[in-house]
């Protein structure tokens, strides 16, 4: 701008302002379009992320339609809580029971002997091990019966330990993980140790015993033996808590657990039991509950009609002012509004009972496009029709046959039915005896034999010579020789064999099962065949579970069948009984709210309709950014030769200035006509 500033210097012109009214003549329009664009962009942007928003919003009122969670919800009512508390879940059975509560679960506390109470916390209580097993305990007389699947605590008390004290020891069994709490009491005679098993229940007492005690006897009430407990140490630690199973009944049923919190007594329901109280009777009422379910309805209602008045909102027009807002008439929001009108007003397809649509639980649409709740109306569907109100809105799947059950789909799984076939059934290799058993002796002409077993060869197998009282006996012999071989157990492959009284013949089943399932007998004794029926053969193979899903071969996974290809992609189907061929079908029904979940995905997904929206609108915000460089670099071309131009004005201008002032001098120093010299006459 300095050449700009020193224009005119030579001619006297302001070059420079009219340099720079050329330039902004050349700028400011284009730059206020730009600025126009982009902010109508910004804005436009701004509006795709509210739909974005709004979109989001209307889908997580979806969470709770699409699962059976709300729809089974249960209620529990209690006509006395002061004796337990209870909490439900939505797999419980309704109905009403009777619970009487007769006894709480107790953990076993042990007390150190008051004749030989501590002085101080800090007395010291001796050296040894301390061992703790976990049982069931009589007293009078006194038994200890160990529960085998719980471990003993071992606990090695010494000075190096810092644990041969009262407090010490204390503080080092609460400190670690001895499944016991130790704690200090001084009853007046003086400071005595308490052990209480940290869990509750007969099963959950103690025995303890001392070994290595310093006093050289480990069952007296001195030194660490103070603290044993066990049938040689009745003078040391006493019992002042028995452990306790709770008792309750249920329906006149008793019940027994070694914990106040009781699970599985009542299908899906928990007791917290609070108190005993013999001969009270607690009701406990167990019912649907359609509050959630409801509550989530109305939410979804709620959801829809805010993300209407968004779009309505966006997409406005004032006839007042002709302005209209800045997404009225996009292609993107007319469409997107009208696919999910058409999801929610429209009927469900695979629905034949009852509730088809929205309407027939009470939701009607008004003038504005909103939607209205009868709550009246809600209730009596979600009372009389409560699992067909849970299809309208959740993904469901319904096999005709009892034999198999729907497990799942995916997105891809389109709503329709489909046939289930299976072609072959999961079975056992097996080899029944080609002859009947006609003799129980087992002597040397008939004691061997060699078979193979999933392919694994069991070597020569000797069975125990000996007169079998029964079929079943020998049996159980030639089972066990079989199993004992060492390539067999190597291999983790075994049999069963079995007598078959009806065929009067041995049947040998591989454990296995599948096509790798087998059982062959490759050499037998000279009398094996003659007298047990058994005789070099090859059985009869496993197969594998195979079917197929509409027609087409299915994947595969025990006895579960999942399609590959096809409308039916993703459908995975169980085969919970039943044999091979034609197994009906299984019908899939979206849901509202699963098909709205899937079409709102495809809206807000990375690669959605919202995104691609807003790529195109940031394409051309980076486009206006272009143009703005490109404008600027127009700019400075233009400066340039406007500078250069009017630099080349303002020397010429100087130039005639500079000629006209000399011709000026020049002309004034001419002499004047009619002038006269020397004074002539």
């Amino acid at each position: 701008m300095a050449a700009i500033s020193s224009l005119g210097v030579g001619s006297g012109l302001d070059l420079g302002s009219l340099v720079t009214g050329l330039i902004e003549a050349e700028r400011v329009p284009k730059a206020t379009r730009l600025a126009v664009k982009e902010q109508n962009l910004t804005t436009e942007l701004s509006a795709f992320g509210l739909l974005r928003s709004s979109l989001s919003q209307f889908q997580s009122s979806l969470s709770g339609l699409q699962s059976a969670t709300a729809f089974n919800a249960k209620n529990i009512s209690l006509s006395n809580d002061t004796l337990f508390s209870a909490s439900v879940e939505n797999f419980a059975d309704p109905g009403s029971y009777s619970v009487e509560v007769t006894a709480l679960a107790r953990a076993q506390s042990l007390a150190s002997d008051a004749a030989t109470a501590f002085s101080t916390v800090d007395d010291v209580i001796g050296e040894g091990t301390m061992t703790i097993q976990f049982g069931t305990t009589s007293t009078g007389p006194y038994s200890f019966t160990p529960d085998a699947g719980q471990s003993a605590q071992v606990i090695e008390v010494s000075a190096a330990n810092g644990n041969n004290t009262l407090s010490g020891l204390r503080d080092y069994i609460n400190d670690n993980d001895f499944d016991v709490q130790a704690s200090i009491v001084n009853d007046g005679s003086g400071y005595r140790m308490v052990l209480t098993s940290e869990r509750t229940g007969a099963q959950n007492s103690m025995e303890i015993t001392v070994s290595g005690d310093g006093d050289g006897n480990d069952n007296d009430n001195s030194g660490l033996s103070q603290l044993a407990f066990n049938a040689a140490a009745q003078s040391s630690l006493s019992q002042t808590v028995a452990a306790q199973d709770a008792a309750l009944s249920i329906n006149g049923l008793d019940i027994t657990r070694d914990s106040n919190n009781v699970t599985g007594a009542i299908n899906g329901v928990t007791l917290d039991l609070l108190k005993a109280d013999v001969g009270n009777i607690v009701t406990v009422d167990i019912s649907e509950s359609r509050a959630e379910v409801s509550a989530s309805i109305n939410g979804f209602v709620e959801a829809y009609n805010q993300l209407v008045e968004n779009i309505d909102s966006l997409t406005a027009f004032n006839p007042e002012t002709g302005a209209g807002s800045i997404l009225i008439g996009d292609f993107t929001v007319r469409s997107i509004s009208s696919q999910i009108r058409n999801e929610i007003f429209g009927r469900v397809s695979g629905l034949d009972g009852n509730i088809k649509s929205l309407v027939d639980i009470g939701i009607t649409t008004n003038s504005s496009g909103t939607l209205d709740v009868d709550n009246v109306k809600l209730a009596e569907a979600l009372e009389n029709h409560g699992s067909e109100v849970e299809a309208l809105f959740s993904l469901q799947g319904t096999g005709s046959d009892p034999g198999v059950r729907y497990l799942a789909s995916t997105a891809e799984t389109k709503t329709g039915s489909y046939a289930i076939g299976v072609t072959s059934v999961l079975t056992q290799g097996t080899l029944a005896g080609s002859g009947t058993v006609n003799d129980l002796r087992v002597r040397n002409n008939n004691d061997n034999m060699t078979l193979l077993v999933d392919g694994f060869s069991t070597g020569n197998i000797t069975l125990t010579n000996a007169t079998y009282a029964s079929e079943g006996a020998l049996a159980a012999e030639i089972e066990s020789q079989i199993n004992a071989a060492a390539n067999l157990v190597a291999n983790g492959v075994s049999v069963t064999v079995g007598y078959n009284a009806l065929a009067d013949r041995f049947e040998i089943t591989s454990n296995s099962s599948g096509a790798g399932s087998s059982v062959q007998i490759t050499a037998v004794d000279a009398q094996t065949f003659s007298r047990f029926g058994l005789d070099v053969d090859s059985g009869t193979d496993g197969t594998d579970f195979a079917g197929t899903i509409d027609g087409v071969a299915a994947t595969v996974s025990g006895r579960t069948l999942t399609s590959q290809s096809g409308d039916s992609k993703g459908l995975s189907v169980e085969v919970v009984s039943g044999g091979a061929g034609s197994r009906g079908t299984v019908s899939l029904t979206r849901g509202i709210a699963g098909a709205l979940d899937a079409l709102l995905d495809g809206f807000l997904q990375a690669d959605g309709t919202i995104a691609s929206r807003e790529s195109s609108i940031n394409e051309g915000l980076d486009e206006i950014e272009d143009e703005r460089f490109k404008l600027d670099d127009r700019i400075a071309a233009l400066e340039a030769r406007l500078i250069r131009q009017f630099s080349a004005l303002d020397a010429l201008v100087a130039q005639f200035n500079q000629t006209s002032s000399f011709l000026s001098q020049q002309l004034a120093n001419l002499p004047k006509p009619n002038s006269t010299g020397g004074g002539n006459s």
